[in-house]
């Protein structure tokens, strides 16, 4: 009675719950909920979710870290989705937000994150741009983190890699919702989101790549609406856990996110369902899976679309490769990074990038 108390004041109040799913990375989550501690407006409750970690060891810790810390065990290992659909049921705040346990935020993401849903009131969400880091270094004066969270950065990379790039443009993400999220990677850590838009949406937990594409897809197909701020508030972390992944394995398990997507009928636009059999048919393609046709014949039966997404692609690789000019070692290798299926949500192969950053560099 009294949590439940607390959790319409907390709700009523315009608290902000961040739900923070974890496993079997201790130091990475700690400078993660370094960063929510260290906001310029506080944050009302962290639900950190554990799942099924194979050492309870830090569980102590963490909890001690501050009193909105909430930490929730999994007894088995369930996946990230089980995991944020888990802390979603606790969360009690009247506004939500997902973190990654490898990720960050800058310390003035909730407080501009509130000002902007207040002076856009019909809007149900706000999405930050976002930085990546991969580096041997700190994050720069650009980026505003607490202590630990910039030594957390520090990976195995040969080079800092700090990059702005999200290619999703304002007008799509605010008119075009579902083809924001089909077509750009918008990190799950970049948006501040009304609870009460959420609703009954969950992340789906039968798969394995994709979830949060097709949680935001969900929402923006039920007409809910977003702004996007330029600020890069975001902050991605890549390193040796979330980039040694195969890519076959990615191609192989990201496919059935898209077939859910148009199996729901999630995807009304022609433009959009085009560019989901498109891509189903390129993985299928590169993967050996079987019902490539039926997406073929889908992709054959529309050469107008055909020819707008070469275009699309055209224009979209060639404004890449004119970044070195612009930014030097840092964008060129950015570019590497992005265009070698982070863009897509693809992984990588640390060997293969740390091979083209030698080759910038010489």
């Amino acid at each position: 009675m009294a949590q439940d108390r607390r959790g319409e004041a907390l709700s009523a109040a315009g608290g902000v719950s961040v739900i923070v799913p974890t496993r079997n990375r201790p130091a990475l989550l700690r400078a993660a909920l370094d960063s929510l501690l260290a906001q310029s407006r506080p944050v009302d409750q962290i639900v950190v979710v554990d799942d099924a970690s194979d050492s309870t060891d830090w569980l102590a810790a963490v909890t001690a870290m501050s009193p909105v810390i909430e930490v929730v065990r999994e007894e088995r290992n369930r996946g990230v989705s089980a995991a944020r659909n888990h802390g979603l049921d606790r969360a009690r705040g009247g506004y939500i937000m997902f973190l990654d346990d490898d990720d960050l935020v800058d310390r003035r993401f909730v407080e501009e994150g509130l000002a902007v849903l207040a002076a856009n009131r019909s809007a149900d969400g706000v999405f930050f741009r976002y930085r990546t880091t991969v580096s041997g270094e700190t994050c720069d004066a650009n980026v505003d983190l607490p202590p630990r969270a910039q030594r957390e950065t520090r990976v195995s990379f040969p080079v800092a890699l700090l990059g702005t790039e999200n290619p999703v443009h304002r007008a799509t993400l605010e008119q075009r919702p579902v083809t924001a999220f089909l077509r750009y990677l918008i990190p799950i850590n970049s948006g501040l989101i009304r609870r009460s838009t959420i609703g009954a949406v969950r992340f789906p937990e039968a798969l394995r790549q994709g979830e949060d594409t097709c949680f935001w897809i969900s929402l923006a197909a039920a007409g809910r609406r977003f702004v996007l701020d330029e600020h890069a508030y975001a902050i991605v972390r890549r390193h040796a856990g979330n980039a040694t992944r195969s890519r076959v394995r990615y191609l192989s398990e990201i496919q059935p996110c898209y077939e859910r997507l148009l199996s729901e009928g999630l995807l009304a636009a022609p433009d959009d369902v085009f560019l989901a059999h498109l891509k189903l048919l390129w993985f299928k393609t590169l993967t050996g899976g079987k019902g490539a046709g039926r997406h073929l014949q889908h992709v054959l039966a529309s050469p107008r679309l055909f020819v707008a997404e070469l275009r699309f692609w055209t224009a979209n690789l060639a404004s890449r490769l004119r970044r070195p000019a612009k930014g030097g070692l840092e964008q060129l290798a950015q570019t590497a990074l992005e265009f070698d299926g982070i863009a897509g949500g693809g992984q990588r192969d640390i060997a293969a990038d740390e091979s083209r950053v030698q080759q910038v560099e010489q």
